[in-house]
């Protein structure tokens, strides 16, 4: 969860801040071929020893076996197999593009931001366990840039990035796969992009099978709005913590009813796994709907103090109050940083860009109120004085 202070006023966000990517149809930044969205059809069975469709008695078709709850590691390679796109935070222009073959290598292209240039390179990726366990199926990304392919991007850092699979779905033919950073370094992505929580989608043509939910009250993830067709694609998740989806995993249309109008909305909420409290009438239509904010009582436990009360702190510096002045935005993204002996929220100070939050001064907060800035030059954290 995402937390924005801007002139010391506090505004609650969530993680996924990033806009929408539509990338069924795209034109290769170097071939100038277009690759085209295929024909629909129903997602296959998520292995080959998966559970079979069938028929019963009465004739109807049952669902097909869901990809996205994969079998085994297998399943999980098969489906990462092929090209997905990128975009940069707050973007929908696809940025980067990403190739991953089934024996673990992988190709990337990537637009640089600063100058447009087109960077390639090379590399391996591992699929390793960090909340699972190893007899299930992987929950982790590691990719590692080839030390010896001499190119650009891994002259640049030595890291693609180590990548919780946070989030998965099927939206309007797409996979979409949420990706969380968890190593500390710099990746190709949070050097060239600063982006901590990558959403890659890879088109494929497979349909959703389930239907909306009517008369009810939910909570559900954003990925994907059409304002002229008034249409939100959404996926119903359990707030266990990790936004877990439930049922099959597929974002369905949900149509807005005639006193809703999805563009009074905040935008950035709704696609890229924005998560919203959803009221839905008899019809399946969208009645009422707001933006779910997380009370983070365990990060208030570790550090002493909420976020809130952590921004609040940090607000009454006066560098910090002079940078707020200047338009910069605080970022909290909930992480912690032992300094001292004591737990420590981490807080980033930066710009918030049309495309992308470019990140500046980055400091601590314990819960005591103590006060640190980090030298990015010595990787130490300084005592901040507040006057």
């Amino acid at each position: 969860m995402k937390r924005k202070i801007s002139k010391l006023l506090i505004v609650f966000f969530v993680l996924f801040l990033l806009p929408g990517c539509d990338t069924q149809i795209w034109e290769d930044p170097q071939s100038g071929d277009k690759s085209g969205s295929s024909s629909a059809q129903s997602a296959p069975s998520p292995s080959p020893g998966g559970e079979e469709s069938f028929l019963p008695d009465d004739g109807e078709q049952q669902p097909e076996p869901d990809p996205l709850n994969f079998a085994d590691e297998e399943a999980l390679r098969a489906v990462l197999e092929g090209e997905w796109t990128y975009c940069p935070p707050a973007s929908d222009t696809p940025a980067a593009w990403i190739t991953f073959s089934k024996d673990g290598a992988f190709h990337v292209r990537l637009r640089n931001p600063e100058d447009g240039a087109m960077l390639e390179d090379t590399g391996v990726y591992q699929l390793d366990w960090w909340n699972s366990g190893s007899e299930e199926v992987p929950d982790m990304l590691c990719l590692t840039l080839s030390e010896n392919s001499g190119g650009p991007i891994s002259a640049q850092v030595s890291s693609g990035g180590d990548y919780l699979l946070s989030q998965k779905t099927l939206c309007d033919g797409e996979v979409i796969l949420g990706l969380m950073q968890l190593n500390n370094g710099d990746t190709m992505f949070s050097l060239y992009f600063s982006d901590m929580f990558l959403v890659l989608k890879r088109h494929t043509g497979w349909q959703p099978q389930g239907e909306v939910r009517k008369s009810e009250i939910f909570h559900a993830s954003a990925w994907k709005v059409d304002y002229e067709a008034q249409t939100l694609w959404l996926d119903d998740v359990t707030l266990d913590g990790e936004y877990a989806n439930t049922g099959r995993y597929e974002a369905l249309p949900y149509q807005a009813a005639p006193n809703l109008d999805l563009a009074s909305l905040p935008p950035q909420l709704l696609v890229d796994g924005g998560v919203w409290t959803v009221e839905t009438d008899e019809m399946g239509r969208i009645e009422e709907i707001e933006p779910y904010i997380e009370e983070n009582d365990e990060l208030a436990e570790l550090v002493g103090a909420t976020e809130e009360e952590a921004m609040n702190y940090l607000s009454q510096v006066y560098e910090v109050q002079e940078y707020l002045e200047q338009g910069m935005t605080m970022l909290s993204e909930g992480r912690i940083e032992v300094i001292e002996g004591e737990n420590c929220l981490v807080i980033t100070l930066g710009t918030e860009h049309e495309e992308h939050f470019v990140r500046e001064l980055v400091y601590a907060v314990s819960g005591t109120g103590m006060i640190y800035s980090y030298d990015l030059l010595e990787d130490s954290w300084n005592i901040v004085g507040m006057g």
